[in-house]
This record gives structure tokens, C-alpha cells and sequence, in this order.
């Protein structure tokens, strides 16, 4: 999901806990995960959280590994 920076600073961000296990707001660009969208500039500047695609690269590896049948080689 593209949002401003602005916006995307009220989402919770599954990676970043408190100490009592509270999840805190997006960190936007100062986060390492975050991407921006365009090159454009300013404050409606559209970016999103990287990390859903490493989650779901992740999710895609772990299928594929599941899928093979025991004893079957690249």
C-alpha cells in the first residue's frame, strides 16, 4: 500500500515492539524497510514498507521448499 510519509507514520509496524510487546508506529523514512514510490519530492511524496516484500519473497521461498517432494534435487 503506497501512502504519504505522514500518513504511514499512524500504521503500526509489526517489527518495532516496546519493551512490554506494543507495537510501535512506522518510523517512514528513517526505517530501512521504507521505499519511496517516485522520485518526487516534498510532503505528498508517496512511499511504502519494504518489508512486505521480503515477507512475501520468504512466504514464496517457503512454499516452493514445502512443494518438493522428498529427495527431488534442483
Amino acid at each position: 500500500m503506497q501512502l504519504c510519509e505522514s500518513d504511514a507514520k499512524f500504521k503500526y509496524c509489526p517489527l518495532l515492539k516496546t519493551r512490554d510487546d506494543k507495537l510501535k508506529f512506522c518510523q517512514g523514512s528513517m526505517c530501512m524497510f521504507w521505499r519511496w514510490a517516485t522520485a518526487a519530492t516534498g510532503s505528498d511524496a508517496e512511499g511504502f514498507c519494504g518489508a512486505a516484500g521480503v515477507a512475501l519473497a520468504a512466504a514464496l521461498h517457503h512454499a516452493d521448499d514445502a512443494a518438493k517432494r522428498p529427495g527431488e534435487d534442483d
